[in-house]
């Protein structure tokens, strides 16, 4: 059997009785600090991704002739910006400028910040990048967006002020 190695483009002989192949997996979405290409670091080359990985490792399975592992396309994405947030004071805040994201081409764009229930043993996925961890969201940990720099906390002041205003000049 064969599988693409280190470069994941050259075919190499693989030990008798390995079935798969392995290569790295895209991350759902990545941002700063995830080496901005939203790839893992598994490597490519002959056997079977280790047991809990699917978010890391992808595997294929090995033929005679040809390594079915080919490399993952860097090109194949777009990036777009979101907002990363830090635990201080004792409460969330937006730190700096916004962070590039990097996803999938087909990938819709999402943003994530901590939610109401959010503490500081929080911790904010992707700096903000991509959307919630579904628990999160249910517990209000998390809440997400679906456009760029849409998770700074100004977004939401933006909405609320006008609504405020009409409020309280009713009373």
């Amino acid at each position: 059997m064969k599988c693409n190695g280190v470069d994941g483009v050259t075919a190499e002989d693989c030990e008798d009785g390995v079935v798969a192949c392995t290569s790295p997996a895209w991350f759902g979405y990545g941002g700063a600090g995830y080496g901005g290409v939203s790839l893992s670091s598994q490597a490519y080359g002959c056997g079977e991704c280790p047991a809990d990985s699917t978010a890391t490792c992808a595997d294929c399975t090995a033929t005679d002739d040809t390594g079915c592992n080919t490399k993952v396309l860097l090109t194949e994405k777009h990036t777009f910006l979101c907002y990363k947030h830090e635990y201080t004071a004792s409460k969330w805040k937006k730190v700096g400028a916004p962070v590039t994201c990097h996803a999938k081409i087909a990938t819709a764009v999402k943003c994530n910040s901590p939610g109401k229930s959010a503490d500081s043993t929080y911790t904010v996925p992707h700096n903000g990048c991509g959307p919630c961890d579904a628990t999160a969201k249910t517990a209000n940990k998390c809440s997400d967006c679906t456009t760029a720099k849409c998770n700074s906390a100004s977004t939401l002041a933006f909405v609320l002020a006008p609504l405020l205003a009409v409020i309280f000049h009713a009373l």
